[in-house]
């Protein structure tokens, strides 16, 4: 009997229900994305508020969190294989427990196991039921992602990077020849095998010279020799102009000829009152 025709139990998420929470939510993993592990679906609901959709099995879950001083709300991550009534009795329940919020927003802090704040587009069923009860979307940027089961190869004229660590990421920078930052760019590995570009940016001043496409070639190379074969990152290029000041174009294009594809277009949703 399919979850439309069965009888959808909520309940408050326990241990016990931990493979079925992570079958839901690796059921949406994007393409290069590394798979939700327990121990960071247990991380994010450490805090409360996480629940799931139980009918012959566990349909969905979701977690949801409130401001200190109540007024605001978030459902922080939402996941019922895109089933109409799983996802819709999810949202309701996620909307009752924030009864009384003066705004709730709703995928705005990546998710479990997310690399980057947004509901994918392809979850067409989430986000219609998050517009039909209310919510705007605002536009998040470009997911990307680029298999590399070989290391790329270098590019001649390759700057001088400096690579320092910090907590878990690594920042690669190409120092200026008396001082200060050419370009910069943090890199983390998430999972075995599994790595994202978190920032990449050229000083405005020194951009349209191929350092860009140098330092990113770096960030490949390195991540590489850490193990990973599975690189993702965020694109903030819905917005884009031809001058608008803060180099998407050209990221947009050094990314694409790094092989990287896009793997979705992302939104975050608020609802206001």
């Amino acid at each position: 009997m399919g979850s439309l025709q069965q009888t959808i139990v909520i309940r408050s998420m326990t241990r016990s229900h931990l493979a079925g929470v992570l079958d839901v939510i690796n059921a949406d993993v994007l393409p290069g994305q590394a798979s939700c592990s327990a121990s960071s679906l247990l991380r994010a609901t450490t805090s409360g508020g996480a629940f799931v959709a139980i009918g012959d099995r566990i349909l969905g879950a979701a977690g949801v969190g409130r401001s200190r001083d109540g007024a605001a709300g978030v459902v922080r991550w939402l996941h019922g294989r895109e089933e109409p009534g799983v996802v819709a009795g999810l949202l309701d329940h996620a909307l009752t427990r924030l009864d009384g919020c003066d705004v709730v927003e709703a995928f705005t802090g990546g998710g479990v196991g997310a690399v980057a704040a947004g509901l994918p587009e392809v979850r067409s069923t989430t986000r219609e039921a998050l517009v039909t009860r209310g919510f705007a979307a605002m536009p998040a940027g470009r997911y990307l992602y680029r298999s590399m089961p070989l290391a790329p190869a270098s590019l001649p004229g390759q700057p001088r990077i400096q690579v320092t660590a910090r907590g878990g990421h690594r920042k690669l920078t190409v120092p200026g020849p008396v001082g200060g930052l050419l370009a910069e760019a943090t890199v983390s590995v998430l999972a075995p095998e599994h790595g994202v570009l978190r920032w990449i940016e050229v000083d405005s001043g020194h951009r349209g010279a191929g350092l860009g496409t140098q330092l990113l070639n770096a960030c490949l190379r390195y991540l590489h020799r850490l193990g990973v074969r599975h690189v993702t990152g965020l694109l903030d290029d819905h917005n884009l102009t031809a001058d608008d000041g803060h180099g998407r174009i050209g990221a947009h294009m050094i990314f694409t000829r790094a092989g990287f594809v896009t793997g979705a277009q992302l939104a975050t949703y608020t609802k206001v009152g």
